[in-house]
């Protein structure tokens, strides 16, 4: 696989940019998330620019001290809503590279068209198909398919996690406040972010996360490779690349959609189980070299 590599580091008030190329003469511009060097790659098979982050550890789940914040934040919501992200744990990840936006439907086609893929439940007609909203991709066994074609793989849960939120266990992947205009959210009006279902990719670059990450909020539930276990955290899970449980409930779903609360759209929010008529996307990841 050839790849574009470029990373662009910011320290002070000096920007030094060092460009790195693998098999590839053209430059691409790398974004600046606050203080954090941002490196991207961008692979040939889906022409999907991805976003580097690097190995250490993260804040996964939920503390009890969120839940305190959280009962002024969603007071109408029972705190057995949150039993399935806790306890919070310390977990380490080995560096890898994420896509920076949901897999689009113009990937996905492309996909369809070498292959001849028949896919089990993909919503390829309206308003769920113009080339750049994320792929409806209902099924996991679907976009499984596709991450092999691209030469890729589904993150794991903790992978996604951390490229949504970073190391600081922030609620949303721009930080602790809520903001109705960063993402494709369930605002009430569909005037805030300006769509009424699903957004092109890459509308709110307000909203990154700390890797440089779009859209890890709202827009589409997206599929991760881990099975669901609702009580998964409280069996002591290993805290080193965690792969999930062996079997569960269905696989794991993270991000929130369009059409939910706030309180879907955290970081550490996770749904399993029959998603019912959630919309569901998703991106691919890859281990770094």
């Amino acid at each position: 696989m050839n790849l574009r590599r470029h990373s662009v580091l910011f320290i002070g008030t000096l920007t030094i940019v060092l460009l790195a190329l693998i098999s590839c003469n053209e430059r691409m511009d790398s974004p600046i998330v606050g203080t954090l060097p941002i490196e991207t790659l961008t692979t040939d098979k889906d022409s999907a620019v991805m976003v580097y982050v690097p190995a250490g550890e993260f804040l996964m789940g939920t503390s009890d001290a969120d839940i305190e914040q959280y009962k002024v934040l969603f007071p109408l919501r029972k705190i057995s809503r949150f039993d399935n992200e806790r306890p919070q744990r310390t977990v380490f990840v080995d560096a890898f590279y994420i896509d920076r936006t949901e897999v689009t439907n113009r990937q996905y086609k492309r996909f369809l068209a070498e292959t001849g893929y028949e896919p089990q439940h993909y919503l390829d007609y309206l308003p769920y198909n113009a080339p750049d909203l994320p792929a409806a991709v209902l099924e996991w066994e679907d976009a499984i398919a596709y991450a092999e074609w691209a030469g890729k793989r589904l993150p794991t849960e903790a992978e996604w996690e951390k490229a949504a939120r970073g190391t600081d266990g922030r609620f949303w992947p721009w930080g602790n406040e809520w903001d109705a205009t960063k993402l494709s959210g369930n605002d009430g009006t569909g005037l805030k972010d300006g769509y009424k279902e699903t957004a092109p990719v890459a509308q709110f670059p307000q909203g990154a996360s700390p890797y440089g990450a779009l859209d890890m909020a709202g827009n589409l539930w997206e599929w991760v490779s881990d099975w669901y276990d609702a009580d998964y955290y409280r069996k002591n899970p290993s805290n080193v690349n965690p792969l999930g449980p062996e079997t569960g409930d269905g696989h794991v779903l993270k991000g929130g959609g369009w059409a939910e609360n706030l309180d879907f759209t955290r970081c550490a929010s996770r749904l399993g189980g029959n998603p019912g008529s959630l919309l569901r996307g998703f991106r691919c990841a890859m281990d770094a070299p």
